[in-house]
């Protein structure tokens, strides 16, 4: 799959922007604040519906568009799938309510009809790779559950149903627990939410499990290549079900990605009993805490090599490789699950690397593989590596010069692919 066309307005730097993309190479380069990454931003966008940096929607509105009546940022793109083609389209408007407060809202579309952010998920699928990928390894676990949730809900519509409908149930199942502590009552008025937290967390849990499964067994692989010696990189999900935290769940899931439906129903189920049974035995602490302290909300990702927790004892270079390896082996699951490589966004990563990893990396470039690598030095001696690729200079939010090279040598000018004034 690939982007063929890409449309902005009002997006971050961007007043308007409209794109004709190939579907291999792409090196974009310029200075410093010249929307390199805000392109790469926008095609994340268009993938999730979601920026990976924003804590808000409002502030992927361009600065200048604030002032107009209607203020609104708009992403979108034609995507080119093996079964066929697809027009998607984010649009954040921002609003006046009658108390004269401002909110944004979100609009999907998908080939022109109005459809949920649910619905869209997976009809474009993206890697993003950035030097705040460091914090995957030694921040918080909460980045690491954002991480597994990000790439499931691309790749797998049953994960982000059912990890939408936790959410809702336990926002629903705290707000009770916070009413029993606060002014008591019938503690059977749990049983409901309990029952559907356990459901939709078993399949949140089971679904993380086997995807962590698969992303080790190729993360272990790229990470010896990485580092040119042997090393044993093991992921782990640690599960929040005591005595079972630091230990695999389902042992059948490692099996393999995509895991087979059998498989993932028998490990479901095993799942949905232990899960009951932790709920049951902190439903004390959970009423006098006022939240629920077991449960996928409170699971996190480990990241062993050679025994080493890297969070903990590993060196930055050491957690950068792991971040490396990690990405990597999350655009191979992408492609063992969906049959189509997904698009692959390199932000200033050549930047954060020795020459051995750079090489790799761009080693691993596949012609066919829609690829955008983001850099201030179009020199770079890594780049010498590549095979064909579209090179877009920008300045001022605007592409202003297009070339082609052709085994890291440039062959001439390129049309400027076509852009807003």
């Amino acid at each position: 799959m690939y982007v063929r066309r890409l449309a902005l307005a009002n997006f971050r730097c961007y007043r308007s922007l409209e794109l004709t993309l190939p579907g291999g190479t792409i090196v974009v380069t310029g200075d410093n604040a010249q929307g390199k990454s805000s392109l790469l931003e926008a095609l994340h966008v268009l993938a999730t519906t979601r920026s990976p940096h924003a804590q808000s929607d409002r502030e992927l509105l361009n600065w200048a568009a604030a002032a107009e009546p209607l203020p609104f940022s708009r992403v979108s793109g034609e995507v080119v799938r093996a079964a066929g083609h697809d027009h998607l389209e984010v649009l954040n408007l921002r609003q006046t309510t009658d108390h004269g407060e401002e909110r944004f809202t979100k609009q999907v579309r998908l080939n022109g009809v109005p459809r949920r952010a649910l619905d869209v998920l997976g009809r474009l699928n993206v890697v993003l790779f950035t030097p705040r990928d460091l914090e995957l390894v030694h921040g918080g676990p909460a980045e690491r559950r954002r991480y597994l949730d990000i790439l499931l809900c691309q790749i797998d519509g049953v994960y982000c149903r059912a990890l939408a409908a936790y959410n809702r149930v336990l926002a629903q199942r705290n707000h009770l627990l916070r009413r029993l502590r606060d002014r008591g009552g019938e503690r059977s008025e749990l049983a409901f939410w309990d029952q559907r937290l356990v459901a939709e967390g078993a399949v949140v849990m089971g679904r993380r499990q086997a995807a962590v499964a698969g992303l080790s067994a190729s993360a272990k692989t790229i990470h010896a290549e990485l580092v040119g010696r042997a090393t044993e990189l093991l992921l782990t999900y640690r599960a929040s079900l005591a005595p079972l935290a630091d230990t695999t769940l389902s042992p059948e899931l490692a099996a393999g990605v995509p895991a087979p439906d059998p498989v993932l129903a028998a490990a479901t189920d095993q799942l949905a009993a232990r899960f009951a049974g932790a709920v049951a035995q902190r439903r004390d602490e959970d009423i006098a805490r006022g939240l629920t302290l077991v449960g996928p909300h409170r699971d996190d990702l480990g990241f062993h090599v050679d025994g080493v927790d890297m969070r903990a004892f590993g060196s930055r270079g050491q957690q950068r490789t792991v971040a490396l390896a990690l990405k990597l082996a999350e655009a191979r699951l992408m492609w063992q699950v969906t049959g189509e490589r997904p698009v692959l966004l390199l932000d200033d990563v050549l930047s954060e690397l020795d020459a051995h990893r750079q090489a790799y990396l761009v080693g691993r470039i596949d012609a066919h593989q829609q690829t955008l690598i983001t850099t201030t030095d179009p020199a770079h001696p890594a780049l010498a590596r590549l095979g064909a690729a579209l090179v877009l200079e920008l300045a001022g939010a605007q592409v202003v010069t297009a070339r082609q090279l052709e085994s890291g040598a440039e062959t001439g000018s390129a049309t400027i692919p076509s852009h807003g004034p």
